[in-house]
Protein backbone atom coordinates (compact mmCIF):
# COMPACT_ATOMS: atom_id res chain seq x y z
CA UNK A 1 0.00 0.00 0.00
CA UNK A 2 1.50 3.34 -1.21
CA UNK A 3 0.81 6.86 0.15
CA UNK A 4 -0.15 10.07 -1.94
CA UNK A 5 -1.81 13.27 -1.21
CA UNK A 6 -5.57 11.86 -2.40
CA UNK A 7 -5.10 8.17 -1.13
CA UNK A 8 -3.58 4.80 0.27
CA UNK A 9 -3.77 2.75 -2.89
CA UNK A 10 -2.22 -0.74 -3.65
CA UNK A 11 -1.77 -1.58 -7.64
CA UNK A 12 -0.59 -4.17 -10.06
CA UNK A 13 0.51 -3.52 -13.28
CA UNK A 14 0.63 -5.99 -16.20
CA UNK A 15 2.46 -6.16 -19.40
CA UNK A 16 1.03 -8.90 -21.46
CA UNK A 17 3.22 -10.83 -23.58
CA UNK A 18 2.08 -13.08 -27.02
CA UNK A 19 0.67 -15.12 -25.16
CA UNK A 20 -2.01 -12.95 -23.54
CA UNK A 21 -2.24 -11.13 -26.60
CA UNK A 22 -3.79 -13.94 -28.37
CA UNK A 23 -6.45 -13.54 -26.26
CA UNK A 24 -9.68 -11.42 -26.40
CA UNK A 25 -9.28 -9.62 -23.18
CA UNK A 26 -5.96 -9.12 -20.86
CA UNK A 27 -5.39 -7.30 -17.47
CA UNK A 28 -3.40 -3.97 -17.42
CA UNK A 29 -3.55 -2.82 -14.03
CA UNK A 30 -5.49 -3.38 -10.79
CA UNK A 31 -5.93 -2.00 -7.52
CA UNK A 32 -7.62 -0.63 -4.81
CA UNK A 33 -7.66 2.40 -2.45
CA UNK A 34 -8.73 4.20 0.41
CA UNK A 35 -9.51 7.82 -0.24
CA UNK A 36 -8.64 10.85 1.50
CA UNK A 37 -11.27 13.66 2.07
CA UNK A 38 -9.78 15.86 -1.18
CA UNK A 39 -9.96 12.59 -3.41
CA UNK A 40 -10.51 13.33 -7.16
CA UNK A 41 -9.67 12.23 -10.37
CA UNK A 42 -9.67 13.90 -13.62
CA UNK A 43 -10.97 14.86 -15.89
CA UNK A 44 -8.90 12.39 -18.58
CA UNK A 45 -9.01 9.57 -20.08
CA UNK A 46 -7.14 6.29 -20.90
CA UNK A 47 -6.66 4.06 -23.71
CA UNK A 48 -8.05 0.87 -22.27
CA UNK A 49 -11.63 -0.47 -20.37
CA UNK A 50 -11.88 0.15 -16.73
CA UNK A 51 -14.55 -1.23 -13.96
CA UNK A 52 -14.46 0.58 -10.77
CA UNK A 53 -15.84 -1.44 -7.30
CA UNK A 54 -17.27 0.77 -4.81
CA UNK A 55 -16.63 -1.03 -1.89
CA UNK A 56 -17.51 1.40 0.61
CA UNK A 57 -18.49 5.86 0.69
CA UNK A 58 -19.89 7.51 -2.19
CA UNK A 59 -18.28 8.88 -5.32
CA UNK A 60 -19.55 11.37 -7.74
CA UNK A 61 -18.90 10.69 -11.23
CA UNK A 62 -19.08 13.13 -14.65
CA UNK A 63 -19.42 11.65 -18.07
CA UNK A 64 -20.38 14.23 -21.03
CA UNK A 65 -22.89 16.83 -19.47
CA UNK A 66 -24.14 14.62 -17.20
CA UNK A 67 -23.23 13.17 -13.23
CA UNK A 68 -24.38 10.95 -10.89
CA UNK A 69 -23.43 9.73 -7.51
CA UNK A 70 -22.92 6.01 -6.58
CA UNK A 71 -22.41 4.71 -3.10
CA UNK A 72 -21.68 1.39 -1.81
CA UNK A 73 -22.10 -2.06 -4.35
CA UNK A 74 -22.20 -0.13 -7.28
CA UNK A 75 -19.73 0.10 -9.96
CA UNK A 76 -18.72 2.73 -12.49
CA UNK A 77 -16.80 1.94 -16.20
CA UNK A 78 -14.20 4.08 -18.08
CA UNK A 79 -14.74 3.84 -21.84
CA UNK A 80 -11.50 3.59 -23.78
CA UNK A 81 -10.49 7.10 -24.80
CA UNK A 82 -13.53 9.10 -23.16
CA UNK A 83 -13.19 11.79 -20.48
CA UNK A 84 -14.25 11.03 -16.99
CA UNK A 85 -14.34 12.91 -13.58
CA UNK A 86 -14.92 11.90 -10.50
CA UNK A 87 -14.60 13.07 -6.68
CA UNK A 88 -15.29 11.83 -3.26
CA UNK A 89 -18.75 12.92 -1.99
CA UNK A 90 -18.63 13.06 2.10
CA UNK A 91 -20.30 10.81 4.02
CA UNK A 92 -19.93 8.67 7.55
CA UNK A 93 -18.28 6.26 5.64
CA UNK A 94 -14.18 6.42 4.30
CA UNK A 95 -14.35 6.26 0.46
CA UNK A 96 -12.80 2.61 -0.19
CA UNK A 97 -12.54 0.98 -4.47
CA UNK A 98 -11.77 -1.01 -6.14
CA UNK A 99 -10.78 -0.90 -10.07
CA UNK A 100 -9.71 -3.64 -12.89
CA UNK A 101 -8.24 -2.12 -16.39
CA UNK A 102 -8.00 -4.28 -19.36
CA UNK A 103 -7.41 -4.57 -23.23
CA UNK A 104 -8.01 -6.33 -25.99
CA UNK A 105 -10.14 -6.91 -28.80
CA UNK A 106 -13.09 -8.04 -26.50
CA UNK A 107 -12.60 -5.40 -24.07
CA UNK A 108 -15.31 -2.76 -25.02
CA UNK A 109 -17.55 -5.55 -25.62
CA UNK A 110 -17.66 -6.86 -22.35
CA UNK A 111 -18.40 -3.53 -20.73
CA UNK A 112 -20.99 -3.62 -23.18
CA UNK A 113 -22.60 -7.22 -22.73
CA UNK A 114 -22.56 -6.52 -19.23
CA UNK A 115 -24.79 -3.50 -19.12
CA UNK A 116 -22.63 -0.64 -19.60
CA UNK A 117 -23.22 2.29 -21.56
CA UNK A 118 -21.46 5.42 -23.05
CA UNK A 119 -24.50 7.27 -21.93
CA UNK A 120 -24.77 5.10 -18.67
CA UNK A 121 -21.59 4.19 -17.55
CA UNK A 122 -22.65 2.66 -14.35
CA UNK A 123 -24.49 -0.28 -12.47
CA UNK A 124 -25.89 -0.45 -9.37
CA UNK A 125 -26.30 -3.14 -6.58
CA UNK A 126 -24.36 -5.54 -7.84
CA UNK A 127 -23.87 -8.66 -6.69
CA UNK A 128 -22.15 -8.67 -3.13
CA UNK A 129 -20.34 -11.89 -3.73
CA UNK A 130 -17.98 -9.99 -6.38
CA UNK A 131 -15.93 -8.97 -3.21
CA UNK A 132 -15.02 -12.27 -2.87
CA UNK A 133 -13.62 -12.62 -6.29
CA UNK A 134 -11.99 -9.16 -5.59
CA UNK A 135 -10.21 -10.34 -2.09
CA UNK A 136 -8.56 -13.35 -4.61
CA UNK A 137 -7.94 -11.15 -7.63
CA UNK A 138 -5.79 -9.06 -5.04
CA UNK A 139 -3.72 -11.84 -4.01
CA UNK A 140 -3.33 -14.01 -7.00
CA UNK A 141 -2.41 -10.92 -9.06
CA UNK A 142 0.63 -10.23 -7.89
CA UNK A 143 2.66 -13.69 -8.61
CA UNK A 144 4.33 -13.95 -11.95
CA UNK A 145 4.10 -17.88 -12.56
CA UNK A 146 1.48 -18.86 -15.58
CA UNK A 147 -0.24 -20.74 -12.66
CA UNK A 148 -1.03 -17.16 -10.97
CA UNK A 149 -1.94 -15.61 -13.57
CA UNK A 150 -4.14 -18.33 -15.26
CA UNK A 151 -5.55 -17.76 -11.81
CA UNK A 152 -6.01 -14.04 -11.67
CA UNK A 153 -7.61 -14.40 -15.65
CA UNK A 154 -10.25 -17.03 -14.43
CA UNK A 155 -11.38 -14.67 -11.32
CA UNK A 156 -11.45 -11.80 -13.65
CA UNK A 157 -13.83 -13.97 -15.81
CA UNK A 158 -15.69 -14.76 -13.31
CA UNK A 159 -16.43 -10.91 -12.46
CA UNK A 160 -17.06 -10.84 -16.00
CA UNK A 161 -20.08 -13.41 -15.61
CA UNK A 162 -21.29 -12.50 -12.35
CA UNK A 163 -22.28 -9.08 -14.32
CA UNK A 164 -23.79 -10.25 -16.93
CA UNK A 165 -28.03 -9.70 -16.75
CA UNK A 166 -30.22 -12.91 -15.24
CA UNK A 167 -32.00 -12.13 -18.79
CA UNK A 168 -31.92 -14.64 -21.48
CA UNK A 169 -30.23 -12.02 -24.46
CA UNK A 170 -31.69 -14.50 -26.65
CA UNK A 171 -35.03 -13.01 -26.58
CA UNK A 172 -33.48 -9.29 -27.28
CA UNK A 173 -32.37 -11.09 -30.48
CA UNK A 174 -33.75 -10.62 -34.42
CA UNK A 175 -34.49 -13.28 -37.12
CA UNK A 176 -31.36 -11.59 -38.13
CA UNK A 177 -29.44 -13.15 -35.53
CA UNK A 178 -30.78 -16.57 -35.25
CA UNK A 179 -30.01 -17.21 -38.76
CA UNK A 180 -26.85 -15.85 -38.49
CA UNK A 181 -26.21 -17.91 -35.44
CA UNK A 182 -27.67 -20.97 -37.06
CA UNK A 183 -25.22 -20.69 -40.04
CA UNK A 184 -22.32 -20.20 -37.74
CA UNK A 185 -22.83 -23.24 -35.84
CA UNK A 186 -23.63 -25.18 -39.29
CA UNK A 187 -20.39 -23.96 -40.77
CA UNK A 188 -18.65 -24.69 -37.36
CA UNK A 189 -20.06 -28.72 -36.94
CA UNK A 190 -20.99 -29.89 -39.88
CA UNK A 191 -18.85 -32.79 -39.99
CA UNK A 192 -20.26 -34.09 -36.42
CA UNK A 193 -23.06 -35.78 -37.65
CA UNK A 194 -25.51 -32.79 -36.33
CA UNK A 195 -29.11 -32.23 -37.56
CA UNK A 196 -32.00 -29.30 -37.79
CA UNK A 197 -32.55 -30.37 -34.18
CA UNK A 198 -29.21 -29.58 -32.62
CA UNK A 199 -29.77 -26.19 -34.62
CA UNK A 200 -32.57 -25.11 -33.60
CA UNK A 201 -31.72 -26.59 -29.60
CA UNK A 202 -28.51 -24.41 -30.22
CA UNK A 203 -30.42 -20.74 -31.10
CA UNK A 204 -33.35 -21.94 -28.43
CA UNK A 205 -36.37 -21.83 -31.06
CA UNK A 206 -38.52 -24.19 -31.94
CA UNK A 207 -37.43 -26.44 -35.46
CA UNK A 208 -40.51 -24.89 -37.37
CA UNK A 209 -40.05 -21.73 -36.74
CA UNK A 210 -36.23 -21.39 -37.49
CA UNK A 211 -37.12 -23.47 -40.50
CA UNK A 212 -39.45 -20.66 -41.89
CA UNK A 213 -37.31 -18.23 -41.16
CA UNK A 214 -33.55 -19.72 -42.30
CA UNK A 215 -35.88 -20.58 -45.67
CA UNK A 216 -36.78 -16.78 -46.18
CA UNK A 217 -33.65 -15.40 -45.53
CA UNK A 218 -31.44 -17.88 -47.32
CA UNK A 219 -33.23 -19.56 -49.84
CA UNK A 220 -33.20 -23.06 -48.53
CA UNK A 221 -34.58 -24.94 -45.50
CA UNK A 222 -31.88 -25.33 -43.01
CA UNK A 223 -31.94 -29.05 -43.34
CA UNK A 224 -31.16 -28.15 -47.28
CA UNK A 225 -28.48 -26.46 -46.45
CA UNK A 226 -27.15 -28.88 -44.28
CA UNK A 227 -26.72 -31.68 -46.80
CA UNK A 228 -25.55 -28.90 -49.44
CA UNK A 229 -22.69 -27.94 -47.30
CA UNK A 230 -21.69 -31.40 -46.48
CA UNK A 231 -21.76 -32.02 -50.20
CA UNK A 232 -19.65 -29.13 -51.65
CA UNK A 233 -17.45 -29.59 -49.04
CA UNK A 234 -17.43 -33.72 -49.82
CA UNK A 235 -16.27 -32.59 -53.72
CA UNK A 236 -14.16 -30.15 -52.44
CA UNK A 237 -11.90 -32.68 -50.66
CA UNK A 238 -12.37 -35.24 -53.69
CA UNK A 239 -10.70 -32.81 -55.51
CA UNK A 240 -7.71 -32.04 -53.74
CA UNK A 241 -7.20 -33.99 -51.12
CA UNK A 242 -5.89 -37.43 -51.22
CA UNK A 243 -8.27 -38.94 -48.87
CA UNK A 244 -10.42 -42.17 -50.04
CA UNK A 245 -14.13 -41.74 -51.15
CA UNK A 246 -14.51 -43.77 -46.96
CA UNK A 247 -12.48 -41.28 -45.34
CA UNK A 248 -14.39 -37.94 -47.12
CA UNK A 249 -17.66 -39.64 -46.55
CA UNK A 250 -17.28 -40.14 -42.77
CA UNK A 251 -15.42 -36.44 -42.30
CA UNK A 252 -18.23 -34.73 -43.97
CA UNK A 253 -20.84 -35.94 -41.63
CA UNK A 254 -21.83 -39.39 -43.55
CA UNK A 255 -22.33 -42.23 -41.17
CA UNK A 256 -20.63 -44.21 -44.55
CA UNK A 257 -19.90 -44.34 -48.01
CA UNK A 258 -22.89 -45.56 -49.45
CA UNK A 259 -25.21 -42.79 -47.70
CA UNK A 260 -23.04 -40.53 -49.10
CA UNK A 261 -22.28 -41.66 -52.90
CA UNK A 262 -26.16 -41.80 -53.04
CA UNK A 263 -26.61 -38.06 -51.53
CA UNK A 264 -23.93 -36.75 -53.59
CA UNK A 265 -24.99 -38.60 -56.80
CA UNK A 266 -28.42 -37.14 -56.67
CA UNK A 267 -26.99 -33.67 -56.23
CA UNK A 268 -24.30 -33.61 -59.03
CA UNK A 269 -25.34 -36.27 -61.16
CA UNK A 270 -22.34 -38.38 -60.70
CA UNK A 271 -20.65 -40.59 -58.30
CA UNK A 272 -17.63 -39.58 -55.99
CA UNK A 273 -15.68 -42.11 -57.83
CA UNK A 274 -16.21 -40.16 -60.96
CA UNK A 275 -15.28 -36.62 -59.80
CA UNK A 276 -11.85 -38.42 -58.37
CA UNK A 277 -11.07 -39.92 -61.40
CA UNK A 278 -11.51 -36.38 -62.97
CA UNK A 279 -9.62 -34.81 -60.19
CA UNK A 280 -6.47 -36.65 -61.15
CA UNK A 281 -5.61 -36.71 -57.63
CA UNK A 282 -4.27 -40.31 -56.60
CA UNK A 283 -6.03 -41.68 -53.23
CA UNK A 284 -3.28 -42.77 -50.72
Amino acid sequence: MRESALEFSDLWYYKPDGFDELSGVWPVRIGHNIAKPNYGNGPRQTPYCNMHFIREGKVQLFYGEQQVVLGEGDIFCKFPNTVYTYQIVPSEQTLRMAWITFDGQQARQILTMVGFAEDKPYLRNIDKDIEIELQQIFQWCKGNSRKQLMTMYSLMFRIFSKLLPDKDIELQQTPNDWVSKSLDFIHAYYSDKITVEDVAKYVRLHRTYLSKIFKKQVGMPPSHYLIKMRLDRGKQLLLESPLSVTEIALSVGYPDIYSFTRAFTRCFGVSPNSIRKQSGVEPR
